[in-house]
């Protein structure tokens, strides 16, 4: 059977074949670059009183995001976009020390000559073009969904290494990690399962199809902050635009685009826990901006970690290119790939005279026992006292490793002002490795070393069309091809238990949206519809004597029917918008979920998965208000939300599955059941109430519920607590000096702990979230483009002990570094 290295050297030597293409056709643009001209639209950036501002900010997007440019305005505050087709722009503006302007929207002709001038207001809120709402540009008061956007500034400023982590502060949201920088992470959007939140990169999915549930979920510690330009997440059904998984929200990655003069950064730091970070950007353009390309590269590696073993390494690359090669006609490519290493600790576990029934409430054993349970010395000779919990412990040779490449090509062209369309193909493998060695305490292999792969490969073709019905109605629609693959090569320490996994799906997908703008564009209506149809392939066993599916013809998924609409209306004279949201979301089963199995050389395969399983299916609704007060110093929110999950599918080991009427001798797996119930309310508040302070708050109230216990006697949804609180203020001192808190705090949650006397879990009351970071930041200007900056930042800064679901957590820890920008 082939290796992880070998499948994914062919991908990616295909998928490399068809970039290298982008740059062999230079030539081919160089002449086609002289033959075209297109319109033109001149910028001018100032500031309140009239004065230029140069190195301002500008980006330019087609209202179908089918082209998005980047530039900087020269030293007479002048930033030109030349070259451009027939059609409605969208063009923002920001600079340091001040708040973004108002998004304009500005319409051109066929070669004609326009000037803009946009006045940067010294203190408000800024605003910024979305684009993950309705998969196209739109300014933020056209927007009809509950939206949250993540900017790099921001990210830089809070010193954020791991996307995961800069999320922490978006309403909605519960982020946990359990364990230090690069462990496992997990998010879930409005007390919903992980599984229910899609991660997009450049609006194209990002997910591992060898996942249990076929999401993203196995990857999220290893998207760190590379080169990416901002973090939109949209809150709320988005199966009809984006899929599976997206039931409770969407993440979209949206890396840099370049363009502009040539500029990058340089940076490198480090701190407690063994760690180190570097980072490497640059970006620009060529030929006006009708050549833009940017590339990033990150190291993060903790050495030591909390227990001095938690070794954690993480090296990522980020590239894209675009050609425009007529006003009308771009070709853009993208490559992203990542390649980690983490070491692992036991699971928590249940200690000491606990209750027979009912929730325990979380109390760890001291650090001393801890180390004497490590080195070996029995739960029943350990000075317990009140102790109800072991965290998790050191497992010295339990190891993860894994490494994904996406690769993205797309063509986008303009025929009519009023016409375009996309061709785009994306390329995604994923490998995951775990191995485990006899170390350790509790159960470990005997006599050897185990490993276990899971690997995916993710082909996806897209054709899109976009129309503008006048100025009132913009239509887009398309067809997608799918093809996915999952396979689970395992290796015991008897090489006879083999065994390997390989099944194929693959799906064609229809899918329409239009976009209704009335009464001088402050009424927005849209409605979304899509129709995925499955078609799964005769999965592959190794040994095949004695599979549990042998013999057997499957039926494909049922098709996937979904919708949404929303409705927005802005009351602009006292800054008011309404909006409501509503959808049916679905999750396809995962090809884990229907042919996961175990062998064994003696007992022969153990069935965990049903390929008769049906989606998961979902319905939900929001409503909110947007307002903005005191000349944009201040917006605020406020959304209800409720969403039902109609049927999920569990893992489950209750007597659900009578093994004597399973079809696969099963007597616990993956099986359908009714879902549950979330509803709550989002908050939040960004003001500007000087010039030189920014302040963020969001607080969030959630109720998961679930109409059948995860737990004996437990509704409540495990890991969700019922209250989350954010607060984020950055204060500048003057031009050079910055000052940065970070707040994240929750209530009291439930967590099951693995009870190994019983095999079963038990339902834990952990002790919520506090948790403060502070850090600071002086920048040394070096010449009018050129700038170095030191920083430093305290994570956890009154050393708060937290159990994260029983997995320990960093204590207070200080990393310092510096940046060099050009």
């Amino acid at each position: 059977m082939k290796t992880n290295q070998t499948r994914l050297s062919s991908f990616k030597n295909r998928l490399l074949g068809i970039l290298v293409l982008l740059l062999l056709l230079t030539t081919l643009a160089n002449a086609v670059f002289a033959q075209t001209s297109g319109a033109q639209i001149t910028v001018h950036v100032t500031d309140p009183q009239g004065a230029v501002l140069p190195n301002a900010k500008v980006t330019l997007y087609t209202r179908d995001n089918r082209i998005r440019i980047d530039g900087v305005t020269d030293s007479t505050g002048v930033c030109r976009f030349e070259r451009l087709g027939p059609g409605e722009y969208l063009i923002e503006a920001g600079a340091t020390d001040f708040a973004s302007a108002a998004t304009h929207v500005v319409r051109l002709e066929r070669n004609s000559n326009t000037s803009l001038s946009i006045s940067l207001p010294i203190a408000g809120v800024s605003e910024q073009v979305v684009v993950t709402a309705q998969a196209t540009a739109q300014p933020v008061d056209e927007v009809s969904k509950a939206v949250s956007v993540l900017d790099s500034r921001e990210i830089d400023e809070r010193d954020e290494t791991e996307v995961s982590q800069a999320l922490r502060s978006v309403p909605g949201l519960r982020v946990t990690q359990l364990g230090g920088p690069g462990s496992f992470t997990s998010i879930k959007t409005r007390g919903l399962p992980n599984e229910d939140t899609a991660v997009l990169i450049d609006g194209l999915r990002f997910r591992d199809a060898a996942a249990p549930q076929g999401d993203a979920s196995g990857f999220l510690e290893d998207l760190i902050v590379t080169n990416v330009s901002r973090i939109e997440v949209l809150r709320g059904s988005g199966s009809s635009l984006y899929g599976s998984n997206a039931i409770g929200g969407v993440i979209n990655l949206v890396t840099d685009e370049g363009g502009g003069p040539f500029h990058g950064n340089l940076l490198g730091e480090g701190g407690g826990l063994g760690m180190f970070r570097g980072r490497g950007q640059i970006g620009g353009g060529a030929r006006a901006n009708t050549i833009a390309y940017s590339a990033g590269v990150s190291h993060l590696n903790v050495s030591r970690g909390i227990d001095g073993h938690d070794e954690a390494r993480n090296t990522s690359g980020q590239g894209r290119v675009v050609f425009r090669f007529t006003p009308t006609a771009t070709l853009s490519g993208r490559i992203y790939a990542t390649n980690s290493r983490l070491q692992l600790n036991n699971s928590p576990q249940t200690v000491g005279p606990i209750p027979p029934a009912g929730i325990i409430d979380a109390v760890a054993i001291s650090a001393g026992e801890l180390r004497r349970f490590e080195a070996g010395v029995p739960t029943s000779l350990l000075n317990v006292g009140s102790a109800t919990f072991i965290p998790s412990a050191n497992d010295p040779d339990n190891l993860r490793k894994a490494n994904f490449f996406s690769g993205a090509l797309q063509f986008a062209h303009q025929p009519s002002e009023s016409f375009g369309y996309t061709i785009a193909y994306h390329g995604l493998a994923t490998n995951r490795s775990g191995i485990n060695g006899p170390l350790g305490v509790g159960f470990q292999p005997f006599g050897g070393t185990e490993r276990s792969d899971f690997d995916a490969r993710v082909h996806t073709l897209s054709a899109r069309f976009d129309l503008q019905a006048g100025h009132a109605n913009f239509i887009s629609g398309g067809y997608e091809f799918e093809s996915e693959n999952f396979r689970n090569p395992s290796f015991p320490v008897d090489p006879a238990g083999n065994s390997d996994v390989d099944v194929t799906q693959r799906s064609h997908t229809l899918f329409v949206q239009d976009q209704l703008r009335f009464m001088d564009d402050r009424l927005q209506i849209s409605g979304a519809f899509r129709a995925q149809f499955f078609r799964l392939q005769q999965p592959r066993f190794t040994p095949s004597a004695s599979s549990p599916y042998a013999g057997l013809t499957f039926l494909s998924p049922p098709t996937a029917y979904t919708g949404d609409g929303s409705v927005a209306y802005m009351f602009r004279k006292s800054g008011t918008k309404l909006r409501a949201h509503v959808g049916n979301g679905y999750r396809a089963p995962s090809l884990f979920e229907r042919f996961g199995a175990f062998f064994d050389s003696f007992f022969g395969y153990t069935a965990a998965g049903d390929p008769r399983l049906k989606p998961d299916r979902s319905i939900a609704f929001d409503a909110g208000v947007d307002q903005t007060l005191y000349k944009n110093r201040l917006r605020a929110s406020a959304t209800y939300f409720y969403t039902e999950l109609q049927k999920v599918i569990i893992f489950d080991f209750s007597g659900l599955i009578d093994p004597a009427t399973d079809p696969f001798g099963r007597f616990g797996g993956y099986v359908n059941t009714n879902g549950g119930i979330a509803r709550g309310l989002e908050l939040s508040m960004t003001v500007t109430p000087v010039r030189t302070l920014n302040i963020s708050a969001a607080y969030t109230y959630t109720k998961s519920l679930q109409r059948r216990p995860q737990l004996a006697g437990v509704l409540r949804s495990l890991g969700i607590p019922d209250h989350q609180f954010s607060l984020v203020a950055t204060q500048r001192l003057g031009r050079r000096v910055l000052i940065n808190f970070d707040l994240a705090a929750s209530s009291d949650y439930l967590a099951p702990i693995l009870n190994t006397a019983t095999f079963g879990s038990r339902a834990y009351r952990f002790r919520g979230l506090a948790k403060a970071d502070m850090g600071g930041s002086y920048t040394l200007p070096l010449s009018e483009s050129r700038s170095l900056r030191f920083f430093g930042y305290v994570d956890n800064l009154f050393d708060r002990e937290y159990f994260e679901s029983g997995f320990r957590t960093p204590g207070r820890t200080g990393r310092a570094g510096a940046s060099f920008s050009f």
